[in-house]
């Protein structure tokens, strides 16, 4: 999988509508999914991508957005399909308790 494949489904938080956080999701080349406003957390780049790719990049320096880039591809490309299935899957979970829950905060 190709990283330009990857629809960016994230939040409503302020630091996630950032001018710079969504230039920098475009700059990656990520499509980008609305969240629908007020709604619980249900980013799977909250609950799944972003504590994992944090964890494994924690420590290095990056000269240059080019160099970030690399890094994050590499990460990224050397998930497993198995991760991603379970990831979807977790989401899909997260998204039946809001409705089963009218949509309230969980």
């Amino acid at each position: 999988m190709e990283i330009e494949d990857i629809i960016y489904h994230h939040d409503n938080a302020p630091s996630h509508r950032a001018t710079d956080t969504l230039e920098t999701i475009d700059f990656l080349g990520m499509e980008r999914l609305e969240h629908a406003p007020y709604s619980p957390n249900l980013a799977p780049m909250d609950f799944a991508l972003f504590p994992r790719l944090k964890s494994e990049l924690r420590g290095q320096r990056f000269e240059d957005l080019d160099e970030l880039r690399l890094s994050v591809c590499s990460v990224i490309g050397g998930y497993e399909k198995g991760w991603f299935r379970d990831t979807f899957n977790k989401w899909v979970a997260r998204h039946r308790k809001c409705v089963n829950c009218d949509g309230e905060y969980f």
